[in-house]
């Protein structure tokens, strides 16, 4: 499987979870099939360049957008804590400031509780 399909997928779907479409939704918006769509998500199926224009018109996405992989590396142990860092990002960038103070309070907490267990197991 192409690294290049692997990651256009993967920021696909990331795209797509952000907005809070299903596959589905996606697939009505397109004209593409579901089961296609699953494909190309999973980075087993190429996109022409007119399916690209429709999933990416149905996203409400530029190009750059698509292709922002920040130089990120696939097949690197970052790739996956990368990818979940941004949905975090799209979904705290939709939330008011206080909002994120606190979560960021909270999550600070959470490390805090884990690092003094993980202290005392030693």
């Amino acid at each position: 499987m192409s690294e290049l399909k692997k990651l256009i997928g993967e920021r696909i779907r990331n795209i797509r979870i952000n907005k809070n479409l299903t596959l589905h939704q996606l697939s009505q918006l397109t004209g593409q099939q579901a089961s296609y769509l699953t494909e190309v998500e999973l980075g087993k199926r190429n996109l022409s360049l007119d399916s690209l224009e429709k999933v990416m018109n149905a996203l409400n996405i530029q190009p750059g957008q698509l292709f922002d992989f920040r130089e990120i590396d696939p097949v690197s142990p970052e790739f996956e804590t990368r990818a979940i860092l941004e949905v975090h990002y799209q979904f705290l960038s939709e939330k008011k400031s206080d909002d994120v103070r606190m979560i960021h309070r909270i999550t600070k907490d959470i490390f805090r509780s884990i690092e003094g267990t993980n202290k005392s197991d030693n």
